[in-house]
């Protein structure tokens, strides 16, 4: 074995244990080169578990080390920052990366502080020279020798109420202030807001959906309890919905074969009352998923679809999403993939008229907001700026979707963000332009849903609109944060 000479003498260099090296690489990937741990972190597990002998316990904790370091990186980079005598992004990125893996470990794993520093320095050693490596040994030790209180009473000396929750909940602070001003748009106290930003940083239970028409959810919770040993509950959200405690669902053959899907129980839910709210009139015989990708509602409405002899037409504008949403829905014959602009699809002389539809949904690209706690990195991607140029997208989308829904025909606006620009503002510039009512989307959530939901009577109501808009938030409905309108067009 190599040896290096170090400032205690020589030692010898012990390799890195293999989840803290994954871990390592796959943090790298994200947070230094824009990829997606979703993405990356099951790719990198298959590959370990192809080549050695890796543990189911190897690779929860490989999990917890890359989601929870995403997770915590505002509140750890505080940290780190007081023990570092420059600013953290003149550091190596590599060396960064190592800090925050060594820092979550210390402050929020049961990782004796010996061992997080030690290992952490193993897995150093593997990518750095000696000089880092001893910046990273030093600065994760200076973490050990400061208490929980110093950090405590530092953090609420913090002026600024939202800044100060921001590190406390590992948010950046304009997300806080677009929290704190969501709950308020959507009839909700500001009371709540440290149960949202808390509720982000929660491990999202692991939601299935049994497809209509291919599968009934007790098929699926039985399947679920018996190749993966797991225990199961029924969704409280969505009547098609399966909950497992534990397990990798890529094992279920209705998984591999497209009878059934992950998906969080608040997407079903949308995907339902698209397909309920009632029309005023005429047939309903053809429906429009104006932006289908990835495909898991393009699924749920093919079926549903299928059942009423209806046929969806589902549209996305990146041609690999769209052979994704053929994939997922390949079981369905209800159901055609396109290719194309959502701002400009239809019309003129194609297959798709003007005012043809009897449904149509836009589930628009927004800020994902509402699913930070499924894909932590992204709060660290996202600036006020995007937000501002999804919500010129998202207009653009939903006017193209008024002008293809026939009168009498139903709009369902979809978000996975609870920002009140990308949600209510939204829906009430629509509803200026005289076009389309709101329906009461609340009532058609409570009539689609096992159980009513619960929503108050003063959240989702627009200032002189009797219908109302309905907003999911996780720490009420365990859900991710979907916002949903219904609106009919006049």
């Amino acid at each position: 074995m190599s040896e290096r000479k170090y400032a205690d003498g020589y030692r010898k260099l012990r390799p890195a244990d293999e989840p803290r090296r994954i871990a390592y690489e796959v943090l790298y990937e994200v947070c230094a080169q824009g990829a997606f741990a979703n993405i990356m972190l099951p790719k990198a597990l298959r590959r370990v578990r192809r080549e050695g002998n890796f543990s189911d316990r190897d690779a929860a904790f490989t999990s917890e080390l890359v989601h929870g370091t995403l997770r915590a990186i505002g509140r750890l980079d505080w940290v780190i920052a007081r023990h570092v005598n420059r600013p953290l992004v003149d550091l190596d990125p590599r060396v960064l990366v190592l800090v925050r893996m060594g820092a979550h470990q210390l402050l929020d794993m049961r990782v004796p502080d010996h061992a997080a520093v030690s290992a952490t320095v193993d897995v150093a050693r593997e990518h750095l020279t000696d000089g880092p490596v001893r910046f990273v040994n030093a600065v994760l030790r200076s973490i050990t020798r400061e208490s929980s209180d110093e950090r405590e009473a530092a953090m609420a000396a913090i002026a600024d109420e939202d800044e100060a929750l921001g590190v406390r909940y590992s948010h950046p602070t304009w997300m806080v202030r677009a929290f704190r001003e969501a709950l308020a748009a959507h009839g909700y106290s500001t009371d709540e807001l440290e149960d949202v930003l808390a509720a982000d940083n929660e491990v999202p239970t692991v939601t299935l959906v049994a497809r209509p028409g291919l599968m009934s959810i007790d098929e699926l919770a039985d399947e679920a309890e018996d190749i993966l040993d797991t225990r199961v509950a029924l969704g409280a959200i969505s009547p098609r919905a399966v909950l497992l405690e534990s397990g990798d669902p890529a094992r279920l053959p209705s998984i591999r074969d497209g009878r059934s899907g992950a998906q969080d129980e608040g997407s079903q839910l949308a995907a339902l009352i698209a397909a309920h709210a009632p029309l005023d009139g005429g047939a309903d015989e053809r429906w429009l998923d104006l932006c289908a990708g990835p495909g898991g509602k393009a699924a749920m409405l093919a079926g549903l679809a299928q059942e009423r002899g209806a046929r969806v037409t589902a549209n996305e504008v990146h041609p690999h999403r769209a052979r994704l949403i053929e994939r997922t829905t390949r079981l369905y014959d209800s159901i055609e993939v396109v290719s194309g602009d959502g701002r400009s699809f239809g019309g003129g002389r194609s297959a798709w008229p003007l005012a043809s539809f009897d449904r149509v949904v836009v589930d628009a690209p927004c800020s994902g907001m509402g699913s930070l706690r499924r894909r932590p990195e992204s709060r660290w991607n996202r600036t006020p700026a995007d937000v501002e140029e999804l919500t010129k997208l998202q207009a653009e989308l939903l006017d193209r979707a008024v002008a293809l829904t026939r009168p009498g025909g139903v709009l369902t606006y979809i978000t996975c963000s609870p920002h009140a620009a990308e949600t209510r503002d939204q829906v009430a510039r629509l509803l200026e332009g005289g076009d389309v009512d709101l329906c009461d989307t609340v009532a058609l959530a409570d009539e689609c849903a096992p159980f009513p939901l619960g929503v108050p009577d003063a959240a989702g109501r627009l200032s002189g609109v009797a219908g109302r808009t309905l907003q999911l938030w996780d720490h009420r409905f365990g859900t991710d944060l979907m916002f949903v309108a219904c609106l009919r067009r006049r």
